[in-house]
């Protein structure tokens, strides 16, 4: 039960992006009673190719086994973890990330075939790099992998493929992947928040809904390794004014589904800028600097105290 709604479901509260940096990897798990902190968070995914992923690792690791953690592939910011010479398409001459969405997406629909084979190639490249510095530092999670991606880039149909195509060659048994294909009927039925819903999140609902469509015949498993995924119409602003309302509609919609729900929130956030992955993304750099951090990690909080025992669905 979360906010005083009783469910038999498995209800993620997710936290992405963990491992940027110390601060806000601790910001994180402080949104976590199962850490030590406050807070009804029960899940997060891991950057693995940040510099600062060991340390964030160590933070982490006395929780490993109560807390759920998967790999969050980042494919647009910071350094690669392949050979940058290896993926000249997607990094630039310092081995940076390098491509919108918008631009991996035109990059794989209309460029020659070529380009298209050889962006296919870098990206399992670079996945792979990613997942193998992930698995050597946790070994144990080859066997129940849990994997989404930083931006929703995975959702891209040649990104998409390529994840794919790593965890079968690691021969990793794949135990949740996100799907961010929110639906549509939970805000339907709260018209209490339609108009705080910003215009261009309903532009990215519609366009990762889309490449869902394209990308499904892939992953049959979905109703049973994935979740009914809430977090893009209010992405960066899940804060309670928001979720609550729209919370119970997402729990019934899940259930009759008989699926997981994931609550997808991004409670970190710092000040020094230079803690950022590249922090020329000015954009990316807003985000991480809103006030909107604190708020989402209000959240967390909040749902933690209205269920009496935030730890409920940890591990389910």
């Amino acid at each position: 039960m979360a906010n005083g709604i009783k469910t038999n479901i498995s209800v993620l509260f997710h936290a992405d992006d963990f491992g940027m940096n110390i601060p806000q990897s601790k910001r994180i798990l402080d949104c976590s009673d199962i850490c030590g902190g406050e807070g009804i968070l029960n899940s997060l995914s891991v950057m693995a190719n940040s510099p600062a992923f060991n340390e964030c690792a160590d933070l982490l690791e006395p929780y490993m086994d109560r807390i759920h953690v998967a790999l969050h592939v980042n494919v647009v910011e910071g350094p690669c973890v392949a050979d940058p010479k290896d993926i000249p398409l997607l990094v630039d001459d310092n081995g940076i990330f390098k491509l919108s969405f918008a631009q991996m997406l035109f990059m794989s629909w209309f460029s020659n075939k070529q380009i298209k084979h050889d962006l296919h190639t870098q990206l399992v490249c670079e996945v792979g790099a990613q997942l193998d510095r992930f698995l050597s530092r946790w070994p144990q999670m080859k066997s129940r992998l849990r994997i989404d991606s930083h931006q929703h880039f995975h959702l891209i149909p040649t990104l998409f493929r390529a994840v794919l195509e790593v965890i079968s060659d690691r021969k990793c048994t794949l135990e949740y992947m996100r799907i961010p294909a929110e639906p549509l009927s939970p805000f339907v039925a709260t018209p209490s928040i339609w108009m705080k819903i910003p215009a261009i999140n309903w532009v990215k609902h519609w366009l990762l809904n889309y490449l869902w469509r394209l990308d499904k015949k892939r992953f049959p498993e979905y109703f049973t390794r994935s979740a009914v995924f809430c977090g893009i119409n209010f992405s960066g602003h899940m804060t309670p004014e928001r979720v609550f309302p729209v919370y119970q509609h997402f729990v019934r919609y899940a259930e009759k589904r008989n699926m997981q729900l994931e609550m997808l929130f991004h409670p970190g956030g710092f000040d020094d800028v230079s803690l950022a992955l590249n922090p020329r993304l000015t954009g990316f750099i807003d985000f991480y600097t809103s006030p909107f951090r604190f708020e989402e990690a209000r959240s967390l909080k909040e749902f933690a105290k209205m269920n009496g025992d935030s730890s409920t669905h940890a591990g389910e």
